[in-house]
């Protein structure tokens, strides 16, 4: 068998998928990816200081003491459809794509009433706050010539990742008013966030004496997380005018657990050691942390038509362990491996702008807001859970009528964004097992949403807004 040189791409490209591939992360670091209450759907997101519908929960808890009519409120998207594309992610040519559509509710409130509560308010919320789910995939069959040796080598390589995170959050919120314009409230949460995190890479050489060489590595990662914050808010109307703020506290954790597993192996490489790196670890800590968080907005009415602003403030977070795995010995010896999922998070300030325009029983509703993404773009590849640092921007457009006590309302959004990222099969990279130039290639997200929702006037205070809200 001809000797397959150290330098050469192919065992280093090997080395380097065993050990340190990862698989393409979803939209795991962006604030303002759901909004909640079909309003906020069609409006941006931007409810702060205008919210008038039980989403006020989450908005802004105060404006839910000013809120006199009591609705059950459910926001649905009926369809999503997102699409991941990573342009020549593979190599020249080679584009990875992932599209995905899913039918999700995304926020239920409903108010419990009791005669003794007098001016206070209790209404119970459940929301998604965060979720993606992606899976790429790619499989070549190439003749190349990888080896300094004449002639092409016959090279089959496949490569497949998938990663899932979902972050639902139940509120129970207490909102009072302090006079007939201010409200206070508070909203209590339980936060459970769940992560996956798996790829799988395979890579057979066959050399022109026809001997053969391969490497592999599979890589598990998964997590759950138990946590608690709070989300306070102070709304006011004043005429024309609403305006409001809110506050969102660090979380704290009640504990979680999660699984991490770990098989790489590389064989028949002359010149070069055989590896096998096997490990499977359970019963592991995990844990999840989020900062302070400060918002604004305001609404203004002038005649049929009424305006919506709102931007808020993350706080960033330190690296964290999020599932913590200890480090392995390979079966073979060598240095010890890594196959922790580590997260932080940057500070960002998003903001979102939008107008509803009053047609007697219908209403129409354009949005736009931004949706930063928080990641870390220095974040340590090897482990990090939270690689999406592209920035999102959020149009909406859509309506509303009523039908006696019901309301129901049909909207499209739009969003867009990409990043640079980092090629997953690059096989005619040159370079050695120490270090290895891979190209960045464009990490394109889009995503379309159908949204209905749907809200029913449970009481006589429902019947009337005035305001085309």
């Amino acid at each position: 068998m001809s000797r397959w040189f150290p330098g050469s791409a192919v065992p280093a490209l090997v080395l380097l998928l065993v050990v340190h591939a990862a698989p393409v992360r979803g939209q795991d670091s962006h604030y303002w990816s759901e909004q909640y209450g079909t309003r906020a759907a069609l409006l941006g997101g931007a409810m702060i200081g205008s919210v008038r519908d039980l989403s006020s929960t989450f908005y802004n808890p105060g404006a839910t003491a000013l809120n006199l009519e009591a609705r059950f409120l459910l926001s649905a998207r009926a369809y999503r459809n997102a699409k991941i594309q990573l342009v020549n992610g593979a190599g020249d040519g080679f584009d990875l794509t992932s599209s995905s559509q899913r039918p999700i509710p995304t926020f239920l409130a409903t108010p419990i009433e009791f005669d003794w509560l007098g001016k206070h308010r209790i209404v119970y919320s459940a929301l998604t706050r965060q979720q993606f789910d992606a899976d790429v995939s790619t499989y070549r069959i190439q003749d190349l010539d990888l080896l300094p040796t004449p002639g092409d080598e016959n090279t089959a390589s496949a490569y497949t990742g998938t990663a899932e995170m979902r972050e639902t959050w139940t509120g129970l919120t207490w909102a009072y008013p302090v006079t007939e314009r201010i409200g206070v409230g508070v909203t209590p949460y339980l936060v459970i966030r769940s992560q996956t995190i798996k790829s799988q890479t395979l890579i057979q050489i066959a050399s022109q004496a026809g001997d053969v060489a391969i490497g592999t590595r599979l890589r598990n990662r998964n997590y759950r997380h138990y946590r608690g914050l709070a989300k306070l808010g102070v709304s006011g109307e004043f005429g024309r005018w609403s305006m409001g703020v809110t506050a969102t506290t660090p979380s704290v954790g009640f504990g979680g657990s999660g699984q991490a597993s770990f098989n790489g192996s590389r064989a028949g490489l002359e010149g070069e050691d055989d590896i096998l790196a096997s490990n499977v670890q359970t019963d592991l800590s995990a844990t999840f942390e989020s900062g302070w968080a400060v918002g604004g907005g305001f609404g203004l009415q002038l005649g049929g038509t009424r305006f919506h602003g709102s931007a808020e403030w993350f706080q960033a977070v330190d690296r964290f362990t999020a599932l913590d795995a200890e480090d392995f010995t390979p079966q073979t010896g060598g240095a010890p491996l890594v196959n922790d999922v580590t997260a932080e998070f940057e500070s960002v300030v998003n903001w979102g702008l939008g107008v509803e325009q009053s047609l007697g029983s219908a209403v129409l509703f354009a949005g736009l807001s931004t949706n930063r993404g928080a990641g870390n773009p220095d974040a340590p590849s090897e482990t990090s859970g939270v690689l999406t640092t592209y920035d999102l921007w959020n149009y909406s457009l859509g309506g509303s009528f009523r039908v006696g006590r019901s309301e129901f309302m049909l909207g499209l959004g739009y969003a867009k964004g990409s990043q640079p990222f980092r090629a997953l099969l690059e096989l005619g990279a040159v370079g050695n097992a120490i270090d290895l130039p891979v190209q960045d290639v464009d990490f394109r997200y889009t995503q379309w949403t159908i949204v209905l929702g749907y809200e029913l006037g449970i009481g006589g205070a429902g019947d009337e807004e005035g305001d085309g809200n």
